[in-house]
């Protein structure tokens, strides 16, 4: 997957990305809002989550986000909610205080560490919240960015501790609700008109707001200012952060 595009102004973004994970039902919104919107906040090309209690016969789901191609097999291995990995995430967060940690993959002896490692991750961003801190289910997620990208450490770390409610909350709802309803308005707040939705669509296929204007029957300058509106209420910084971000919503496919 690419890089997400640019957006808006960090203050801008950061209210967008705390109102839009208010909002997240299922595990494919909560996968578009960790890449268009907390990806700019703590940069991660892979996220593994488990929600609930580790020890044997618990509930627990585990779903692994990635943005890169991993093998088959590792994605199994990761699914496990028991194995070995978790384990050591779960032992090596504890012992750190429970408070976000840099892992490095070269210190854990799992096998799922090792294929990490060839992958091309070299540490992992762990960081959670469990039965100590008064809040059901527990949920445990680390965070990885191949070594050739870079990995600010200290602001992953702030970045994650900062964040972490909104993953919480966004995650148990969409890792216990499932799947869900494919999508539909009732999801997302509606906020834009029936013919802001038009331009939108038209803009997915024409280039210019001549173009747009043409098709819609409505002049360059009313599309432009129908556009300054549309980028304003989705919080985009550009035409095509927009459309992506509509579509995220379900507001038009």
């Amino acid at each position: 997957m690419t890089t997400p595009l640019s957006g808006p102004p960090d203050g801008e973004a950061l209210l967008r990305a705390a109102e839009v994970a208010g909002t997240v039902r299922n595990r494919h919104q909560f996968f578009l809002w960790l890449r268009l919107h907390l990806h700019r906040f703590v940069p991660h090309e892979l996220l593994l989550c488990r929600l609930g209690r580790l020890h044997a016969g618990a509930e627990h789901r585990v779903e692994v986000f990635n943005c890169l191609p991993l093998d088959d097999g590792l994605v199994q291995a990761l699914n496990a909610p028991q194995g070995p990995l978790w384990r050591h995430l779960q032992e090596a967060w504890a012992h750190g205080g429970r408070r976000p940690i840099l892992l490095p993959l070269d210190r854990v002896a799992a096998a799922e560490g090792q294929a990490l490692q060839a992958a091309g991750f070299d540490q992992l961003v762990v960081h959670g919240v469990d039965g100590t801190s008064g809040i059901q289910p527990p949920l445990l997620l680390a965070l990885g960015r191949p070594q050739a990208q870079g990995l600010d450490g200290t602001a992953t770390l702030a970045g994650l501790q900062t964040w972490l409610p909104h993953l919480y909350f966004s995650a148990a709802r969409a890792l216990q609700e499932g799947e869900g309803p494919a999508g539909g308005d009732g999801d997302w707040p509606r906020v834009l008109t029936e013919r802001e939705l038009e331009v939108l669509r038209a803009m997915r296929v024409a280039r210019s707001n001549a173009q747009i204007g043409e098709q819609l029957g409505i002049s360059a300058l009313t599309v432009k200012n129908h556009l300054r509106k549309i980028m304003r209420k989705l919080g985009a910084g550009n035409r095509v952060q927009a459309v992506a971000e509509a579509m995220a919503r379900h507001m038009i496919s």
